[in-house]
């Protein structure tokens, strides 16, 4: 197959996949490298590299969100009017409605406050908190108790949710910047105090082998704090904990990053000092 050949059966993937209202708002750089793995693995027949295509997304994004897509809008409305009422408890609990439509954050929601206050005993308070692949992790701001003058930089590879996160940082008057980013294409130089990859690099690494800890090396933070989910979504830990923390501080004394090791909830944590 040549170039130009490819390159017309990656367009066709690309448009296939923009017709998907689940994957149609994912990061078009994103979709384009998993539509080149998955045509080489086809073939080059197109149909099979389109459903190899969604189930690539279906791995990293999709298993992560319910069928269809969060009704961001009235999602926007209950906290718009929790927080015209002035009730943080109003707040929070809208807070907590919409973090749970995300299974990374709706599986961290019973330990919240645990797990920040954890973090943030070991983490300064950063100027700058830089949060990739956010998913709804960034609603859980009040929860963080960053200063004031903290600006809160959140990415996904979800344009939709990455508006939505805006909207809902703005009406809780967190100084924020987001945008739409995909770490296995996009550049990660942006300098931030602390950056959080929360239950990510499973994720990174079934896309590209090594993938995570080249993202770590590259961003632009002198403290990284990664998670890693110790139960597969059915709630089963098939010795996660151990093979995550087996591989990662093998990785880890390679670089010779000092790293502290957490455990909190179902989530293991590992705070790294470059």
């Amino acid at each position: 197959m040549t170039a130009p050949e490819a390159d017309g059966r990656i367009a066709q993937i690309e448009q296939a996949i923009t017709k998907s209202r689940r994957y149609q708002t994912v990061a078009p750089a994103t979709v384009r490298r998993l539509a080149r793995a998955a045509l080489v693995a086809a073939r080059g027949d197109v149909p099979d590299a389109v459903k190899r295509t969604k189930r690539g997304l279906h791995e990293i994004y999709g298993a992560f969100l319910p069928p269809s897509p969060p009704n961001y809008p009235a999602l926007l409305r209950q906290l718009d009017a929790a927080v015209t009422e002035g009730d943080d408890e109003a707040v929070r609990t809208a807070l907590h409605r919409a973090m749970s439509v995300h299974v990374s954050t709706r599986e961290r929601l019973p330990v919240l406050g645990e797990f920040y206050q954890e973090v943030f005993r070991h983490v300064p308070r950063p100027g700058v908190l830089r949060d990739l692949a956010c998913g709804l992790n960034p609603l859980a701001a009040p929860w963080m108790e960053l200063p004031p003058e903290t600006v809160y930089v959140a990415s996904d590879i979800d344009a939709r949710l990455v508006d939505f996160v805006d909207a809902a940082l703005t009406r809780l008057g967190v100084a924020h910047r987001t945008s739409v980013v995909d770490l296995l294409e996009d550049h990660l130089d942006e300098p931030a105090d602390v950056t959080l990859l929360l239950k990510t690099l499973p994720c990174l690494d079934t896309q590209q082998r090594g993938a995570g800890w080249e993202v770590i090396d590259i961003v632009n933070s002198p403290i990284v704090v990664v998670t890693f989910p110790t139960k597969s979504l059915g709630r089963r830990s098939k010795g996660m904990f151990q093979n995550y923390s087996t591989s990662f501080e093998s990785q880890a004394r390679e670089r010779s990053c000092r790293i502290q090791r957490l455990e909190i909830g179902s989530e293991l944590i590992y705070i790294i000092q470059k």
